[in-house]
């Protein structure tokens, strides 16, 4: 004979299935948020090249009264502002995060992590309002002063994900090396760097497609001119800063050529970190 269910008794057996059911539609809205964003910018730009103005996507020159939109120098000003930033953060960030982990005590390492954090958390406008008071009036608005700032506001994204890197590395690994007489030095340069390199590598990506995304401090300092740098003193303009200005206003096909550079934006970054995890996927299966 069937014993019928009370109340609490059939509660407990709901749980479970909304427990997945909430589950299941939280995972699935973050999996299709990228694609789903993908596609809507893909549709919104397609316009661009149905018609008679697709031929100026590939010119040199953004000049969108004209109606010419030359993407080229956006990208060129977005990945050269980037990856300089980059070429400063990483040896900087490796040498904080050596120093911390490896030659300070617990003291300083708690206020080291905890000033890169306050760093990291700190509003893009505050970087760009220094970069305008300090940078400009010595730099101009410029190539330099977008890859000064970009470098602070990576700065502590490469540092913190370096610092959980170098925190894998099993300790018997460093004592045996100083067990075998090796300088502290050496256990650094030759077993732990080399250990997380991947790690490294990817905490660096990740850094990158931080900068990628920025546009409100570059925006403040690198002049905002569309062209192709020749020169660290040259103004530069970026993807992110362009839809920063002209969204607002832009109709017609000025409003599909800057959806084309909104997922062009998004396809980068989205490179970036696609390489970043298969490098992180390579450290954990040792490859």
């Amino acid at each position: 004979m069937d014993v019928p269910l009370t109340a609490s008794r059939r509660r407990r057996t709901r749980e479970p299935v909304w427990g997945w059911v909430i589950t299941a539609v939280a995972g699935m809205s973050g999996v299709l948020a990228v694609p789903m964003v993908v596609v809507y910018l893909f549709m919104s730009g397609a316009g661009l090249f149905m018609g008679n103005k697709a031929w100026t996507f590939f010119s040199l020159e953004w000049r969108p009264g004209e109606e010419i939109f030359g993407i080229l120098p956006l990208v060129v000003g977005t990945l050269t502002t980037s990856f300089l930033a980059l070429l400063l953060a990483v040896p900087l960030g490796l040498g904080t995060v050596l120093h911390l982990h490896f030659f300070s005590g617990p003291r300083v390492q708690r206020m080291g992590e905890a000033a890169l954090g306050i760093l990291g958390g700190t509003p893009s406008v505050v970087f760009g309002l220094f970069g305008t008071v300090w940078l400009v009036p010595r730099l101009g608005p410029s190539l330099a002063s977008g890859m000064l700032v970009l470098t602070a506001m990576v700065l502590p994204t490469f540092s913190l994900l370096a610092l959980a890197a170098f925190r894998q590395i099993p300790k018997d690994l460093l004592t045996a090396g100083a067990g075998l007489g090796v300088s502290r030095e050496q256990v650094v340069w030759h077993l732990a760097v080399k250990t997380v390199w991947p790690l490294l590598a990817a905490a660096a990506t990740l850094a990158l497609a931080r900068g990628l995304g920025e546009a409100l401090a570059v925006e403040m300092v690198c002049g905002n001119v569309s062209g192709i740098p020749f020169s660290l003193l040259q103004p530069v303009r970026t993807l992110t800063t362009t839809l920063v200005q002209e969204f607002e206003y832009a109709r017609g096909v000025h409003n599909q050529a800057l959806h084309v550079v909104a997922l062009t934006v998004v396809l980068l970054a989205a490179a970036a970190s696609t390489f970043a995890f298969r490098l992180t996927a390579a450290r954990k299966t040792g490859l």
